[in-house]
């Protein structure tokens, strides 16, 4: 199993709210997991509004190594894209340790 990896990610019907769930699995020391987004072919973003049901107003989500072994490596995210017209948006999970990236995965996703 991949240390870091998005397991799924669906947009709803009307392409403005995105699901994701990410499995950590990295037994080694790392300081926490940072989730960033980039919406490509459009003036957007995406702001991140609920951690594993806890509501959030972030466009670039860390959450520290505590919270993410209290949620057992398992996190599931909701983000709305906020400006007109995306079409396609990249997500990547970075495990961060000490500033620097060690692990990650990433996927695009198509809106529309």
């Amino acid at each position: 199993m991949d240390a870091v990896r998005i397991e799924g990610m669906e947009v709803t019907a009307d392409s403005t709210t995105i699901s994701i769930r990410i499995r950590v699995n990295y037994t080694m020391r790392y300081d926490g997991l940072q989730v960033n987004t980039h919406v490509y072919d459009a003036k957007g973003i995406v702001r991140f509004t609920e951690v594993n049901g806890r509501q959030v107003s972030m466009y670039r989500l860390f959450m520290s190594r505590d919270e993410v072994d209290k949620a057992k490596g398992e996190l599931i995210l909701k983000a709305v894209i906020e400006g007109k017209d995306a079409e396609r948006v990249r997500i990547r999970a970075s495990i961060i340790q000490e500033h620097k990236e060690v692990e990650y995965d990433e996927n695009v996703l198509s809106i529309k």
